[in-house]
Formats: C-alpha cells, sequence, structure tokens
C-alpha cells in the first residue's frame, strides 16, 4: 500500500537522503560493512539489505569484486539525493 507523501512521517526519507550523501562524498566503491561505519549503521550486517535495497531502487550501482559486494551512487541516485536536498531542506 502506498501512502501520500503528506501522511508519511518527517523522517521518512532521512536515513536515505543521509545513505545517497555518503556515497556521493566518496569517490569510488565502497562494501557495506565499510558504508556502515561512516553512516553509524548498526547492527552492521544489516547494511547489506539496505544498500541491497537502493540498489532495486535504481539508486546505487553494485558489482562483485573479489568475492565482496561493492556499490557506488547511480545517476538515477545523485538526481534522488538532489532533490531529496530540495524537499527535507536540511
Amino acid at each position: 500500500m502506498t501512502y501520500p507523501a503528506y501522511s508519511r512521517s518527517p523522517r521518512y526519507n532521512v536515513l536515505k537522503k543521509r545513505a545517497l550523501e555518503i556515497f556521493d562524498r566518496h569517490d569510488g566503491w565502497l562494501s557495506p560493512p565499510e558504508w556502515a561505519v561512516l553512516a553509524a549503521f548498526y547492527p552492521t550486517r544489516a547494511a547489506y539489505s539496505y544498500l541491497l535495497r537502493l540498489h532495486r531502487f535504481g539508486l546505487l550501482e553494485r558489482r562483485l569484486f573479489a568475492g565482496a559486494v561493492l556499490y557506488q551512487l547511480s545517476h538515477r541516485g545523485s538526481l534522488r539525493l538532489a532533490w531529496l536536498e530540495r524537499v527535507l531542506k536540511t
């Protein structure tokens, strides 16, 4: 079920904005544990699920390198970050 934007909590997109900002500031690829440390996201193992969700939304690019999963900001993710910055104004 989709809730209209006016009925959502103001914190609805705050984590998404924070997550995308970290990828925007970091040049290159990050593993979920590296991102979790930078984002203070705990438990660290939950970062795998959260970043996979953002990848499925098309906000992150994903690749496997030497058995590790790595992510970086996609073009769509940078557009969404710009939109979130305008909407949340923080």
